[in-house]
C-alpha cells in the first residue's frame, strides 16, 4: 500500500534539495492520503519526483522530518542499522568515554531522537511524534546494542509541546538508578538522570572543559560563572589554578560540585556563590574583583527568534562585566547555546563588548559541542553551541 505524500510548492525553495531534513508547512501545496502525527509519508516536489521519506505531524511547523532519500524499507532493521552507525562513530570520536550522547536527533539522521549515556545506564528523550510512537522499538533496540542496567525517559522537554506530546518521566527497563559517580572529561562528577538539565549533565561541554583547562595559568584565580557541575572550574584546578569561585544560581548544582571537588581533593580550593550570574557579576566588578580566567557558559537567552535583540543585551552585559574584571593576560572562555544567536553575531557581540570596557582581545581559539554532538553541514540548526576563548591583552 502506498504511503501518503506530501507534495511540495514549485515556487518555493526547499532546504532538503541541499541537505536539510525538514520540509515547513509553508512548503506544502497539498497532500495524498490522510497521515496521522507520526506517520511515515513520502514526499515530493511539484513535478511529482521521490525527494525522501520521513515522519509525519501536521500539528507542527516542520511537517516532515526526513529519514531517507533512498526508497527502502523503513523498518527495524532500517533503525538498528542507524543506531549502529552512530554507536560506531562515538567509539571513534570519543572511545572509551563512560558519559557520551549515543544519538543526537539530526546530527545521526534520526531525527526526534537522542540517546545520552551515563555508564550502563541509557537516558532517552523522543521529541517527535514519529520517534515517540517508536519507543518500544528503541528499548529492544537499545539493549541489545548496548547491554545498559536501566533506560530511562526524560520525555519532559517543552518541544514535545510543538509536537502535541504530552510530558512524561519513567523507567523503561530496569529500575530507577541512584545517583551515580562517572568520570566525565579527566574528573569524577555526580550525574542524576533526573536533574532538570538536559538528561542529567551537559554532556556537550564535556572536551570543552578539558580544552579550556588549558589556558589555566598556574595559580591562576578562576570564575566559573553558571557553572552547574562546576566542570569548567574544576578541570582549570586540575590543570594548575589556584582557587576556583563556582557561581550558579542552583543551590543543587553546586551541592553536585563541592561532591566533584570533594573527589578531586579540590575542596579547599574552590568558592561557592550561589547566585544570579548579572548581580553577581555587577556587584564583584563595582568591589573591583579580579580574576585570571573566567568562564561564562550561560543557559539560552533566547528560545525564538523574536527576541534575540533582548538576548544580545544581556549576552553583551555579561561579558562587559566579565571583561572588566580580567586582569591583563587574562583569559575569557565563553559560550553561547542559544540556538538563534549566529556565531558571526555572537563574536560581533564579544567584539562590541571588549570596545565598552576598552580591552583588545586576541582571539586563541574557537569551539563548539563535543563530537558525540555531530554536526550537518546543510542543517545550521545541528551547530547550536558557540564558544571562543580571548586573552586580554592590554591592561
Amino acid at each position: 500500500m502506498p504511503l501518503p505524500a506530501v507534495i511540495l510548492n514549485r515556487h518555493v525553495p526547499h532546504r532538503i534539495l541541499h541537505g536539510h531534513l525538514w520540509v515547513y508547512a509553508t512548503e506544502v501545496t497539498r497532500m495524498e492520503g490522510t497521515p496521522a502525527p507520526g506517520d511515515l509519508v513520502e514526499v515530493r516536489d511539484g513535478a511529482g519526483t521521490a525527494l525522501g521519506w520521513g515522519f509525519y505531524n501536521a500539528a507542527s511547523k516542520i511537517v516532515v522530518r526526513l529519514l531517507t532519500r533512498t526508497a527502502c524499507a523503513i523498518d527495524p532493521d532500517f533503525f538498528k542499522a542507524r543506531l549502529q552507525q552512530a554507536i560506531r562513530y562515538r567509539e571513534r570520536v570519543l572511545p572509551g568515554r563512560p558519559a557520551r550522547r549515543l544519538v543526537n536527533s539530526e546530527g545521526d539522521l534520526l531525527p526526534g531522537l537522542i540517546v545520552d549515556q551515563y555508564g550502563d545506564v541509557l537516558v532517552v528523550q523522543a521529541t517527535t511524534a514519529g520517534m515517540d510512537r517508536l519507543l518500544p522499538m528503541w528499548v529492544d533496540l537499545l539493549l541489545e546494542a548496548c547491554h545498559p542496567r536501566a533506560i530511562l525517559e526524560r520525555n519532559d522537554v517543552p518541544v514535545r509541546a510543538f509536537e502535541g506530546l504530552p510530558l512524561r518521566v519513567g523507567v523503561l527497563h530496569g529500575v530507577q538508578p541512584a545517583l551515580q559517580r562517572l568520570t566525565i572529561g579527566a574528573l569524577a562528577f555526580p550525574c542524576d538522570p533526573t536533574d532538570a538539565h538536559k538528561t542529567g549533565v551537559y554532556l556537550d561541554q564535556q572536551c570543552n572543559w578539558e580544552a579550556v583547562a588549558a589556558y589555566a595559568a598556574p595559580g591562576a584565580r578562576v570564575l566559573d560563572a553558571f557553572c552547574h557541575l562546576g566542570g569548567f572550574g574544576l578541570h582549570a584546578l586540575r590543570a594548575g589554578a589556584g582557587h576556583a569561585v563556582l557561581l550558579d544560581s542552583s543551590a543543587q548544582a553546586l551541592a553536585g560540585a563541592r561532591q566533584a571537588a570533594e573527589w578531586a581533593g579540590q575542596q579547599e580550593r574552590i568558592t561557592c556563590v550561589e547566585d544570579n550570574a548579572f548581580g553577581y557579576l555587577k556587584s564583584s566588578d563595582g568591589a573591583g574583583e579580579r580574576f585570571d580566567l573566567i568562564i561564562l557558559d550561560p543557559p539560552t537567552f533566547t528560545r525564538t527568534r523574536a527576541a534575540v535583540a533582548q538576548a544580545m543585551r544581556g549576552y553583551k552585559e555579561i561579558h562587559l562585566r566579565a571583561l572588566k574584571m580580567l586582569r591583563p593576560g587574562g583569559v575569557l572562555a565563553t559560550f553561547s547555546c542559544s540556538h538563534h544567536i549566529t556565531s558571526q553575531g555572537f563574536l560581533e557581540m564579544i567584539t562590541d563588548a571588549a570596545g565598552d570596557a576598552r580591552r583588545a582581545l586576541r582571539r586563541e581559539r574557537l569551539l563548539g559541542a563535543s563530537p558525540d554532538h555531530p554536526v550537518l553541514a546543510a542543517i545550521p540548526e545541528t551547530e547550536y553551541l558557540k564558544g571562543a576563548v580571548f586573552t586580554v591583552l592590554d591592561g
